[in-house]
């Protein structure tokens, strides 16, 4: 596999997050970011992504997937407790990135939490990224734990895909505190549905996706929540709102 040249780590960055998008916009099997190792190579050989070992580790503990048009990927098993050391290695295997030292206000992450996981997925793989420090800790201080808690006790089968809460984090965007009113969830839910239009998302459904997933963090209730009335008539001027049954109005 011949390597990359990004010039700089904001190089990097900019086609990780890209990469991304398009996966997570496809909603397909490239945006798969956990999963057993034999499906993973299933996958490989599906999809024609080159998948090879990481110098320096373990094929049972790191692999590198290589997909079409994009940069490669790290993805490490669950239980692999040196994945920062991996990472490095891996950026020194496949990127001429001169500072790898230093990744400033960026940190490696799983795609998917850790502890989402238990003693009967602990084989499973997980794709690694470089997130803002600052907003992957304000995931996982809470909203991640309180999500992830309940998902962690539920049978597994087959691959985790991205969601909008993995989006956002490497988008580097918050979500809103558990302790804030639910008007405040709806509130932020439309203005950043609103925002991510310009990634090519259709608003009316960026927003079911995000104010669910608020909702089944919070209050354990995996619904949307019904529409607010400061926003209502805006919303339901878009042209994808009647496809959408789920939406009801509060008063």
């Amino acid at each position: 596999m011949a390597k990359k040249h990004p010039s700089s780590i904001n190089q990097f960055l900019l086609n990780q997050n890209y990469a991304i998008l398009v996966d997570f916009r496809a909603q397909m099997a490239t945006c798969l970011i956990a999963t057993t190792p034999e499906r993973l190579k299933r996958h490989a050989d599906d999809y024609g992504w080159h998948l090879c070992s990481l110098k320096g580790a373990r094929s049972t503990s790191a692999l590198v997937i290589q997909k079409e048009d994009s940069d490669p990927e790290l993805w490490v098993r669950v239980t692999y407790r040196c994945y920062r050391k991996a990472f490095r290695l891996f950026f020194h295997q496949f990127f001429d990135i001169d500072d790898i030292g230093n990744f400033g206000c960026f940190e490696v992450d799983h795609l998917h939490p850790q502890f989402g996981f238990n003693e009967h997925t602990s084989h499973y793989f997980i794709r690694l990224a470089l997130v803002q420090k600052s907003i992957n800790a304000s995931y996982g201080a809470g909203f991640e734990r309180v999500l992830y808690k309940r998902e962690r006790e539920k049978r597994l089968i087959g691959g985790v895909h991205m969601d909008w809460m993995t989006y956002l984090k490497v988008r580097g965007i918050c979500v809103p505190m558990k302790s804030l009113s639910v008007t405040y969830w709806k509130t932020w839910a439309w203005q950043c549905a609103k925002e991510l239009e310009t990634d090519g998302f259709d608003t009316v459904l960026t927003y079911v996706g995000l104010i669910t997933m608020l909702n089944d963090a919070f209050q354990n209730k995996f619904q949307p929540l019904p529409l607010d009335e400061s926003f209502a008539d805006e919303i339901q001027s878009y042209p994808s709102f009647p496809v959408v049954s789920q939406l009801s109005i509060s008063h």
